[in-house]
């Protein structure tokens, strides 16, 4: 009898251990807010669901902001959480290939360069404080457009300081650079630039409005890192020219020429989560679709949207690996692993150009592929879509 009670209370002991340790692994790997749709039941995992706390069904379904708790297996409390309700969203997954050409606000400062003067070596732009990384909005209070404003104010110096107005990872600031007379031309040491291109994917678009998202993460200079600041970008149709496979500590690339033909549209918003902005024409689509709200995205099975070889965006296999809910990760919402064997032939997984590229699970947007794994070009990260449209509706208002 005492051994049966003991070996009892030891399996007891165990599993309160255990549902202790699965509670506090929740509370840190769960979210303390989400968006979710109106008449949408609430679930993490399969095993967490959300209670109410002092409102019936008709309430919650109303209710614009709610406060509930977590509980795993509708019993035991996880942690609180609060819930916005919303209307559902529908947009038009893409999956198409184009070009991006950005015109930056100001000049971005790429490197500060030493500068010979025959007697001593100086470099004017790391003695003010400039760093890469920052943008040149201003000189003696004349608006900077392009590098050759920047080139034409430090002629027209004389020498003597300058003031610049210039940004830095969002705040603003001042610096007195000193040109320098090299070779009979007065200069900075500065190398900066005003415009940049690159490839990317379209996500989706909104049909009523033409907004647009895509990428799921920043664009950034190649050589600093930095997010570009820029004032817009033109987004244009891209030809394919060929693939190069990633491989082990390589990521592979598509590579592409831009069309000539006028711009599909407009992009004016950049931040770590994509590139916004809103198409001059809205193309002809088959049918729009719901964007899965980030509890609905599930570990399992689901497909990635993307134009290759023929131009055309088609469906390849991946499986979602992991979630993550951590709301200070990003752009690493999602892992994702390709096992479609049409695809790897292809690129040899995930590769540059295909960041933004649409991940359908259920029927339902659920996310956009974002990096790759640079030891392994099968596996990579996404975003959750739910993310890049609230990040598209703050870059329309």
């Amino acid at each position: 009898m005492k051994t049966a009670v003991k070996r009892t209370a030891i399996i007891l002991a165990c599993v309160c251990a255990i549902v202790f340790g699965v509670c506090t692994e929740l509370q840190s790997v769960l979210p303390d807010e989400i968006t979710a749709y109106k008449d949408e039941i609430i679930s993490f995992r399969n095993f967490t669901t959300i209670t109410f706390k002092n409102q019936s069904k008709n309430e919650t379904d109303s209710t614009p902001v709610q406060s509930g708790s977590l509980a795993l297996f509708d019993i035991i409390p996880v942690k609180n959480i609060t819930v916005h309700r919303s209307d559902k969203k529908t947009v038009v997954p893409c999956g198409t290939l184009f070009g991006i050409k950005f015109y930056a606000r100001g000049a971005a400062v790429i490197e500060c360069c030493d500068i010979s003067t025959g007697e001593k070596t100086v470099n004017p732009g790391k003695e003010c404080g400039l760093a890469a990384g920052d943008t040149i909005l201003k000189i003696d209070g004349c608006e900077i457009k392009n590098c050759a404003d920047v080139e034409r104010l430090t002629r027209l110096s004389g020498g003597d300081t300058m003031t610049l107005s210039c940004l830095r990872e969002g705040k603003e600031f001042t610096a007195d650079i000193h040109p320098i007379c090299c070779s009979g031309e007065y200069r900075l040491g500065l190398w900066i630039k005003d415009s940049a291109a690159g490839l990317g994917t379209m996500t989706f678009y909104e049909p009523d409005s033409g907004a647009f998202a895509s990428l799921g993460h920043g664009m950034c200079d190649e050589k600093t890192g930095e997010l570009l600041n820029i004032d817009r970008a033109d987004i244009t149709e891209v030809t394919v020219t060929g693939i190069t496979k990633g491989t082990p500590g390589k990521p592979g690339i598509i590579n592409g020429c831009f069309s000539d033909a006028p711009a599909l549209g407009t992009a004016s918003f950049n931040n770590e989560c994509g590139l916004y902005g809103t198409l001059r024409y809205i193309p002809p689509h088959s049918q729009a679709i719901e964007i899965a709200s980030i509890q609905e995205v599930k570990r399992g099975s689901a497909k990635i949207l993307c134009a290759l070889d023929s131009g055309e965006p088609r469906l390849y296999d991946i499986e979602i690996t992991r979630v993550d809910y951590d709301k200070n990760n990003k752009t690493k919402n999602l892992q994702i692993t390709v096992c479609d064997p049409r695809l790897t032939s292809l690129t040899g997984g995930i590769v540059q150009g295909m960041s933004g590229c649409p991940i359908l699970q259920n029927g339902k947007l659920a996310g956009a592929v974002t990096h790759v794994l640079i030891t392994n070009s099968a596996k990579g990260y996404g975003i959750f879509a739910q993310n890049m449209f609230e990040e598209m509706e703050k870059a329309q208002n």
